[in-house]
């Protein structure tokens, strides 16, 4: 498809229905699926039609603006790219597809440590980039990477603090799921080989086979004495675990669950945003008033996680970009019709719930 088709795409269920009859089934059930029957992975969207948008009337909206400040550094839309692994699934461009959309849109980007594109080149178009990643059991491995993302410009570290197992995801199992040849792991090429032969659930296995299972919040403090960059804690999904958090050191959180990838039958992100820190929320925003939504109780920005790999598929960069210029319209149009000049001005009082109480 080139660029010029890209008009067709209105909205974000024609990225999604292009990329489901164009991936391949193994590939697009793996980036669609959650854990078990999914339940958490669709609540994550349901949250946004618990709650509504209340207008604030004859407000000066005139020159709107969206831009907002994630850990000092001024993003011009509030909705950043999630850590999500192996980009090349969905296109041939892979990172550097969705690193040169952020960077041309003006917004954020959180790289995964399996990424199928070098650190070093994401970073390299000049966006502000954190790096996710987790505690390995060599905890050199670990060091090296945080050195790797402080030396090539990174601007904070971004722990994940939920997995120390993979969710068990039905789809990977029955479709026997193996990582295309030309998707590498490239962060850890030299410490992953992958066996041509390690498919479904045997992948994940592989791929976590280095992960650190024993990890506490000592180890995020560690992490955070090591690094020279900042620290934001991802997977927080409690105020209490929020403050572990701040005690541990980090700056942030990152409310998530995973998209439903792990836990099948925790709460959606949206149900248990609150405001402990600096705090961000990702999964099921499909909608320009679903971040509307996401600010006004508490988020200073969401992130994308399955959005990028299904613009991506409708046109690599251009595709992300078009899809993050269709979120940035309804964003904006959202703010104007609810009386919300800034990001700023989106407030509690600007949402209730539905049904009332």
């Amino acid at each position: 498809m080139t660029t010029a088709h890209l008009d067709r795409f209105v909205e974000f269920a024609d990225f999604e229905a292009y990329a489901r009859e164009t991936l391949p089934p193994a590939a697009f059930d793996h980036l669609a699926a959650g854990a078990g029957a999914n339940w958490t992975r669709d609540e994550n969207r349901r949250a946004y039609d618990r709650w509504v948008i209340r207008k604030r009337l004859m407000a000066d909206v005139a020159d709107t603006d969206l831009s907002v400040t994630v850990l000092g550094d001024r993003i011009d839309l509030p909705i950043m790219l999630a850590p999500s692994a192996f980009h090349k699934f969905a296109h041939p461009d892979g990172e550097h597809g969705s690193a040169g959309a952020a960077a041309k849109m003006g917004t954020a980007q959180t790289l995964s440590t399996l990424s199928s594109v070098p650190l070093e080149a994401v970073s390299a178009y000049g966006h502000p980039c954190w790096l996710q990643l987790q505690i390995h059991k060599d905890r050199g491995l670990t060091t090296s990477l945080s050195e790797r993302a402080e030396a090539a410009g990174y601007k904070a570290l971004c722990l994940t603090v939920d997995a120390p197992n993979y969710g068990v995801r039905p789809a990977d199992k029955r479709n026997h799921l193996r990582l295309p040849k030309e998707v590498k792991i490239a962060n850890l090429e030299d410490r992953f080989d992958l066996p041509s032969h390690v498919t479904g659930e045997d992948l994940m296995a592989y791929l976590w086979k280095e992960m650190a299972q024993d990890v506490t919040w000592d180890d995020a403090r560690w992490l955070v004495d090591k690094s020279g960059i900042p620290v934001v804690a991802k997977g927080v999904m409690s105020g209490p675990e929020a403050r572990n958090a701040v005690a541990a050191g980090c700056v942030g959180v990152i409310v998530s669950n995973q998209g439903g990838r792990q836990i099948d039958g925790e709460a959606a992100t949206l149900d248990v945003l609150s405001d402990e820190v600096e705090v961000y929320v990702d999964r099921g925003v499909r909608q320009g008033s679903h971040v509307f939504k996401a600010l006004a109780l508490g988020a200073r920005a969401v992130l994308l996680g399955r959005p990028i790999y299904w613009g991506l598929a409708a046109g690599g960069q251009a595709g992300v970009v078009k899809m993050l210029e269709n979120l940035r319209q309804e964003l904006e149009n959202t703010m104007q019709l609810a009386g919300a000049k800034r990001a700023a001005d989106i407030t509690r009082e600007l949402v209730s719930p539905f049904p009332p109480s």
